[in-house]
This record gives structure tokens, sequence and C-alpha cells, in this order.
């Protein structure tokens, strides 16, 4: 009886599996309703550099709906049941720049996307300072020295540029070296008459990749302009030689600041052609005001310098002072 009862019971469940396979599916999110109109949006979202590297956490919005996703540690993405009409979907994440793809669904209910996101470059250190050049023979130089120390890890970075809009100042950088930008501007490159008009202005720097995408990525400001120098060098005219077999002493007045500064000094070799820089030494106290040589200079025609250079590297150097070893 028990067995009859059983078989009576799989009977009415294979007759009534056979009546629901046949019945209309009238749920708008059932995929087999004939007038589901719902897809699905997923992908991958990889660093544009070569080796492409997948992105974690890049959040997703699909704008239609106002949908917000993100990225899993593959760099992978997917949205279900999305109301097939055409939109885009916009990638962001910190140090990224943003992207935007246009979702066009056509006959498919899946859409699959590959984006690849670039990399913002970072300036790692800036330096932005004056330099005040004294001769004899005329005016002296004024310039302000631009470096800047960039990492790029997509390696796209096609230029770097200093920026002032008060000064109408778009000018590129030069990179002797990896990741190293640097320029020296004149007053002229500034379009100032005095170069003190650019203290307390803040100067941009900007990277351009190679599609023309401009990221400004850092800036600093002109602190200072020291147009005083030191005086009272010593030896300080042509008629000035010194034993060769005699450490050479340079000595000069303090100098006196209302800010932090030291002292550096250079050595030079001349002819009526060239110079050549012989001994170098910087950092050294504000106190100081004498120097003695390390080295025994052979028999030749010199001239010194010493620079004040205070915390922000803004500099000036004194006029240069001659002297001759024989």
């Amino acid at each position: 009886m028990r067995i009859r009862l059983h078989f009576f019971l799989l009977i009415i469940s294979v007759i009534l599996i056979g009546i629901n396979c046949n019945a209309p599916r009238t749920n708008p999110l059932d995929p087999l309703n004939p007038d589901y109109n719902y897809g699905t949006i997923e992908g991958t979202v990889q660093t544009i550099g070569n080796p492409s590297i997948a992105i974690a956490n890049v959040q997703i919005l699909w704008e239609n709906a106002n949908l917000i996703t993100e990225t899993n540690a593959f760099g992978r993405f997917r949205l279900i049941n999305i109301p097939m009409e055409d939109g885009k979907i916009i990638f962001s994440k910190t140090g990224f720049k943003s992207d935007t793809l246009a979702v066009v669904w056509g006959n498919s209910k899946r859409f699959i996307s590959l984006t690849f996101l670039n990399r913002i470059p970072t300036l790692d250190t800036v330096s932005i300072y004056t330099s005040i050049t004294n001769e004899y023979s005329q005016d002296p130089e004024s310039e302000l020295f631009v470096k800047a120390w960039i990492t790029d890890l997509d390696r796209d970075v096609d230029s770097v540029f200093i920026i002032n809009e008060t000064l109408n100042l778009k000018k590129p950088l030069f990179n002797p070296f990896e990741g190293y930008y640097l320029d020296t501007l004149t007053e002229s490159d500034l379009n100032v008459n005095d170069i003190e008009q650019t203290i307390g202005l803040d100067f941009s720097i900007m990277a351009k990749d190679g599609s023309d995408n401009e990221f400004v990525i850092g800036s600093d400001r002109v602190t200072r302009v020291i147009k005083d120098e030191v005086t009272g060098l010593q030896p300080s005219t042509d008629s000035s030689i010194i034993d060769t077999t005699q450490p050479v002493i340079f000595e000069w007045n303090r100098f006196e600041a209302g800010y932090d500064f030291n002292y550096m000094i250079e050595v030079y070799s001349y002819n009526v052609s060239s110079s050549q820089l012989v001994h170098s030494k910087s950092n050294f106290s504000s106190d100081s005001t004498s120097y003695t040589l390390p080295q025994i200079l052979s028999d030749n025609n010199y001239f010194w310098v010493i620079w004040i250079i205070d915390e922000f590297q803004n500099r000036s150097r004194s006029k240069p002072a001659t002297f001759r070893i024989q």
C-alpha cells in the first residue's frame, strides 16, 4: 500500500513539473521571461603600463541607475540586473586618471570591458629658488632655478612644465636624468623687470603624458631674493701672489642677516678663454669669517667666490676675487 502511495505521488510530481514548464513566465526578473530586459556589465581594470597590473578597489559607477561597485583583488567587477538602456560607466580611484566608457547593448544582454587606467605621476620633491650672481663688469645676473623629481610608474610622461598664470608663464623643463627635471629662468623668461616680483608667487609643476593628458602634480613658491653680498674678501686683488708652498687662507667680513643661512666657497683656475672649478666647500657656519684651503694649489691664476645660501636654497654670489700662485 505504501509503495502504491509513493508511486502515485511521483506521477503527480512529474505532471506538475510538466505543467509548470509550459506555464507562462511573467516574472520580469526571470531570465527566461521573453520580455526580460536586464543585462550584466562585467570587466577588468588594469594599469596602462607595460606590463599591465590589475587594479583593486576601483570604483565603478553605472550612471543610469547610480549603481556603484568596486573591483576585487584581481581587478574584476560585475553589475547584474541592469536595465538595458545605453549609458556609461565611470572608473575612478585616487592616484589614477578617471575614465568613462560608453555602454551600447545592441542585441546582447552581456557587456564585457577591459579598461586601462593611467597612474598620475607623483612629484617627489620640488625646489624653486632665486640666485643672484654679482660681477664687477656688469649688473648682477638674476635667475630662478627649478628642480623637480618625478615618479612616473607608467613611464608615459612626455614633458614637464613650470606654470604661473600671474606671469603668463608656461615653460618646459629639461630632463637630463630619468625622473629629474630642471631649468634656469631669467627675468626675461619670467616676464618681470625685477626678480623680486616673483616673491610669494606659487609656481605649479605640470606633467603631460603621451596622450596629451595634463596633470598639475604640485607647486612651490619663491620665498626670498638675496641681493646683498659678502664684502671684504681676501685675497682680493690681482697683485695678490701667494707662496705655492703655503695653503691659501680666505677671509671675509661676517655677513649679517635676519634669517638662517650658510656659506659656500668656490675656487676656480682661469685663463683668457675658460675657467675650471678646482675646489668647493658648502654648508659651513654663518659665524665663519675665514676658510683655509685643505690643498696646495699649483702655479696658476685663480679666482674665488663665496655664496650666501638660505634654508630655502635662495642664494647670492659675491664678486670674484683674483689671486695668483707663484
